[in-house]
């Protein structure tokens, strides 16, 4: 740009553009406070969750899977167990 070129709206795009992104943040914000908006969002029923136990013995289905050979078999990852929390970690490939 010139030094004797000089334009007055140069500075009201910069302006345009805060009090676009201010108007559509109240916007959002009153949106989000709305009572209709949280009640149509709001879980009816909760499900619980049963924690699992460990199997002493795999299931017969599993054993007859391991002892073919694991045919048709997909190796995912490994799965490590937590002696702490006693959870597993499945780790992917």
């Amino acid at each position: 740009m010139a030094d004797g070129d000089t334009d007055p709206l140069t500075g009201f795009a910069n302006i345009m553009d805060v009090m676009l992104v201010f108007a559509l943040g109240l916007l959002i914000a009153l949106i989000a406070q709305s009572r209709e908006l949280r009640g149509h969002f709001q879980l009816e029923d909760t499900v619980k969750v049963r924690e699992g136990r460990e199997l002493a013995e795999p299931p017969d289905a599993l054993r007859k899977q391991l002892e073919s050979g694991a045919e048709g078999m997909e190796s995912l990852g490994q799965v490590y167990r937590d002696a702490a929390t006693g959870k597993l970690i499945l780790v992917g490939q």
